[in-house]
């Protein structure tokens, strides 16, 4: 049993990274993030209790204090959350609550302690390239049969795709370059790669494929040459951004980088009102608002930043964003140390594409997930080159409590990965009062489940399942207009009026709320 789970122990991390690319679930209501944000949490659960269970598991060494310190302050701006629930379930289509969270810092721990040989970390590679150009192949499919979105390659989201090919480009082009036999398997797959993100048409996926690939330019030359090339970088990601900023890409997508600026001006306002533990996991849809100094895209509620160093700040404060800036300065010191040894420098190139991408962007389990379990890939080569490939005592057996938290860790996996799916699974197919009993804290599932009570006839109790909805933290400002519109109905003027200003308060610029306050004299 022992020799199974370590044989599966060393390609657990490979099926994760060609998984998250690729697997979507078209039973559930939200096919494509979800399905991503459960195998994030179940693969760190699994990966830990696997890990748990086999000897002679590598350490953490440097990264271990940095790791523990971004935990805690996860947990501390959990606690001080104004909205617990949503910040332990996530807002839907979203997902970044605690749990995952956690679960980022897991992965990457998870591939420090089961890749041990050098064969394995490279089949990790192998399978992200693999998967990230299906999901090329399925974007230029959408993009020839002009679908009528973005293409994503079925991950929900164009600039996803983006962040995956940024990470993956330079990967392919590093394999590509060293030739052998698979030479033009790695060709063709960048040729994929460039297709797909043409057809994504993300701006920060191309600055993030490009700083990548400088990066990876940078860590192969020496002395003069690479404190030339860093500079030479710096100046064409540089050239890459004023070319952005005055030509008509800036109105691509119908998003100009004006809109990003103003969002970003007003996150600094958000932070400065909580700076050190943040507002709490996912709760920017609820409290943005309150911010918000002007309708920077009419008919646009926002619930994030856009900016994922800013997004961390106002959901976990500075304290957070420095814990984050802990773990990341560790690991890129180190690459840059060893960046001639085996995969450390392609590995710390495909980490500096998502890290330019989410400048950008925000955090989000399909790409976030794919780079933390990179980049403690990228720790375990550190360690391989430092000669600590595996620097633990083996363990004759696994102790009482490593079988006792497996199985704990197995049980987690099953309420916060497995039961979500199936509530959503059953959310589509018109069963929510089934979904609000697998998944009590998702605030969408009792939203539903007041509007189909409203439509029978049963409207108190449909305005408590609106209630609870919004009890939850629903974020999105349509739930306390309808939830006002029933109150009004059963004659709750006042309470009406109330849920009309709570939706104003998360978006005071969204028309319904305002127009019913003012047919009610407000």
């Amino acid at each position: 049993m022992r020799l199974f789970l370590g044989r599966l122990g060393e390609y657990f991390p490979a099926g994760l990274a060609l998984t998250l690319p690729t697997v979507f679930l078209p039973t559930a209501e939200d096919s494509f993030i979800l399905p991503r944000a459960s195998i994030v949490i179940g693969g760190a659960c699994l990966g830990a209790g696997l890990a748990l269970l086999t000897p002679g598991r590598p350490r953490l060494a440097r990264l271990k204090w940095p790791l523990y310190a971004a935990a805690a302050v996860a947990m501390l701006a959990f606690v001080f959350s104004v909205s617990l629930p949503l910040s332990f379930a996530g807002s839907y289509t979203r997902y970044e609550s605690l749990p995952i969270r956690l679960a980022y810092l897991g992965l990457f721990a998870v591939a420090v302690w089961l890749l041990r040989e050098k064969r394995q970390r490279d089949w990790v590679v192998r399978a992200f390239v693999f998967g990230t150009a299906v999901a090329c192949l399925e974007a230029l499919q959408q993009l020839v049969g002009q679908v009528p979105y973005r293409p994503d390659g079925n991950l929900g989201n164009a600039n996803l795709l983006g962040a995956l090919i940024a990470m993956a480009v330079p990967l392919a082009i590093s394999r590509a370059w060293r030739g052998g036999r698979f030479v033009l398997a790695w060709s063709l797959g960048i040729a994929v790669m460039a297709g797909g993100l043409v057809a994504t048409t993300s701006r920060s996926g191309g600055l993030g494929a490009l700083a990548g690939c400088l990066v990876l330019l940078v860590f192969a030359l020496r002395g003069r040459w690479a404190v030339g090339a860093a500079i030479g970088s710096l100046a064409a990601i540089a050239a890459a951004l004023l070319v952005i900023r005055f030509s008509p890409l800036q109105f691509l997508n119908d998003d100009p980088e004006s809109l990003r600026i103003h969002l970003w001006q007003d996150a600094l306002r958000m932070i400065a009102a909580r700076p050190l533990t943040g507002w709490g996991q996912d709760v920017t849809g609820l409290v943005f608002g309150q911010f918000l100094t002007g309708d920077w895209s009419p008919g646009v509620t926002f619930d994030r930043v856009h900016s994922g160093p800013l997004d961390i700040a106002a959901t976990q404060g500075l304290l957070g964003l420095a814990a984050i800036g802990w773990v990341l300065v560790v690991l890129f010191r180190g690459a840059w140390r060893w960046r001639a040894a085996g995969n450390v420098g392609v590995l710390a190139a495909a980490c500096t594409g998502y890290t330019v991408w989410v400048l950008f962007n925000f955090d989000w389990a399909p790409a976030t997930g794919v780079f933390w379990l990179l980049a403690g890939t990228l720790w375990a080569e550190i360690r391989a080159a430092e000669g600590q490939e595996s620097s633990a005592e083996p363990l004759p057996r696994p102790a009482i409590w490593q079988s006792a938290t497996a199985i704990a860790l197995v049980l987690v996996t099953i309420a916060l990965a497995v039961l979500p799916l199936l509530a959503d699974t059953w959310y589509l197919r018109g069963r929510v009062e089934l979904s609000v009993l697998v998944d009590p804290l998702q605030s969408r599932y009792h939203w539903a489940l007041g509007q189909r009570l409203v439509s029978q006839g049963k409207v108190a109790q449909g305005v408590d399942e609106l209630k609870r909805a919004a009890e939850l933290g629903e974020t999105e400002p349509g739930l306390y207009v309808e939830l006002g519109d029933r109150e009004a109905e059963l004659g709750r003027a006042a309470q009406a009026r109330r849920d009309y200003e709570r939706a104003l308060q998360i978006d005071p610029f969204y028309a319904p709320a305002s127009q019913r306050l003012a047919g009610a004299g407000g």
